[in-house]
């Protein structure tokens, strides 16, 4: 059975640096074992019910702006496939996804699988986030893919600090007092798996300060519901522009 992930993906410009992020990336994904196909849900895809993308999808999207030339022209191959969509439709038949007809993958999902995998050779179902659905939906969202995981890497892609208006614009510089203790905050709720808190996280201290807007967040509600313990372990843990958290986690349960 493969482990779920969350990973807090920052800017896109991280894939260009020899940063601690992406080595962790790689060295983690040299740990696992290869998956039948990744599974993944990005922050960077919202629709108001869940959809699949389509299966004939092999294509980037540089859906960003401001940053060096070199990221624009930035190559990487990864593709859906007709016969895994299939199966994962066969398998989650309950939730009603609607196929989409989007053929690319937004940078929430292609940035980190190139930091994590030079080359990949598996299939890459994304699903979207659905905005629709509640908090307990879209928890009870991941306990439905936990079917998927004896094959499946499970990845949810986000950040758990992200306030773009109060960024400081310089990769590592000290790091804001209202971040580092909301990301020191969640890695002690994860670490001892304290679902309920963790479901109510608009009530957790400077929670609206590091999310002005929620969809950065909700990867990990989703994330939490594939695992039986409610637990996870941080495997990168970085901050840039003052204020991104990079922490990202491993569900092991």
């Amino acid at each position: 059975m493969f482990p779920s992930l969350f990973i807090s993906h920052g800017a896109p410009n991280t894939i260009l640096k020899d940063s601690k992020t992406k080595i962790n990336l790689q060295n983690l994904a040299k740990s696992l074992d290869k998956p039948k196909y990744i599974l993944i849900i990005s922050a960077h895809w919202t629709t108001k019910n869940l959809e699949i993308i389509s299966s004939n999808a092999n294509k980037i999207m540089y859906d960003f702006y401001g940053f060096e030339e070199e990221l624009y022209n930035y190559k990487y191959k990864l593709s859906s496939n007709k016969e895994i969509t299939n199966e994962v439709l066969e398998k989650l038949t309950d939730l009603n996804i609607y196929k989409s007809s989007k053929d690319s993958y937004d940078h929430g999902v292609w940035t980190i699988l190139a930091m994590m995998y030079k080359k990949l050779d598996v299939p890459v179902i994304n699903l979207s986030l659905p905005l629709n659905f509640t908090i307990q939906e879209l928890f009870n969202l991941g306990k439905k893919l936990r079917v998927l995981k004896d094959e499946a890497l499970l990845i949810f892609s986000g950040s758990i600090t992200h306030n773009l208006l109060d960024i400081y614009p310089k990769y590592h510089v000290n790091v804001k007092p209202y971040a580092y203790n909301f990301d020191k905050k969640i890695e002690e709720l994860l670490k001892n798996g304290q679902i309920q808190t963790l479901l109510e996280f608009k009530n957790i201290e400077n929670f609206n300060i590091n999310h002005p807007t929620i969809e950065h967040f909700l990867p990990l509600i989703i994330a939490l519901g594939t695992t039986n313990d409610y637990k996870a372990q941080a495997f990168n843990e970085e901050f840039i522009y003052s204020n991104i958290s990079m922490k990202s986690y491993i569900f092991k349960g």
